[in-house]
């Protein structure tokens, strides 16, 4: 009777941990939107892709590489000469992954928060590098859904950080979102339901 509450114990806490995917690659996207910035305006983007759904705070116009390609438009986290300020990505509805070539200073790393409203859905950790003529991909995918991400950057040398090809999407139909307490509560019910049928 021990290993099956043992058993159904680890079940709930896998079915808890579902509600958070956590890192992806640029494979792990089925139909995403993309932006590559090659329509944007000089200076600010602020609320240049309001069409799309989203708006960049503390991002600005510039031309640099973020991947094997050549140079391009990017979106750059470095706000009137002071890029240790957050960048911030807000979307319309309720997104499940994004992702976007990067490129930072090599000692320079990437944190990207991502929010429901005003709760912390998760927090990713990037070794970025590429020093504006490359760069990587990072990604992010949490299944209970996001709808804002902030870009934090440790300014070893100034913390600029440089997005290309930005995609997102959501990969689970509305009404569909698994959310972070009812998996919890799920879990807690079969925990509940092993120490019942034991007495």
């Amino acid at each position: 009777m021990l290993g099956k509450m043992k058993m159904l114990a680890c079940m709930a806490a896998i079915v808890a941990g579902t509600a958070q995917a956590g890192v992806i690659g640029v494979g792990g996207f089925s139909a995403p939107t993309v932006i590559d910035f090659e329509n944007a305006v000089a200076g600010p983007i602020g609320n240049q892709y309001a069409a799309l759904g989203l708006g960049f705070t503390n991002f600005d116009l510039a031309i640099f590489a973020t991947s094997p390609a050549p140079k391009s438009f990017v979106a750059l986290k470095y706000v009137d000469g002071a890029p240790q300020i957050d960048g911030t990505i807000t979307f319309s509805s309720v997104i499940t992954r994004l992702g976007a070539d990067a490129s930072t200073n090599p000692e320079d790393d990437t944190f990207i928060d991502a929010y429901l409203g005003n709760t912390l859905v998760g927090s990713h950790f990037f070794d970025t590098t590429g020093d504006g003529e490359g760069g990587s991909f990072i990604g992010i995918e949490f299944l209970s859904g996001f709808d804002r991400v902030v870009f934090r950057t440790i300014p070893v040398i100034n913390g600029a950080l440089a997005l290309d090809n930005l995609r997102f999407e959501n990969a689970v139909p509305p009404g569909q979102v698994p959310e972070p307490g009812s998996l919890a509560l799920l879990g807690t019910a079969l925990l509940g339901l092993a120490l019942a049928r034991r007495r």
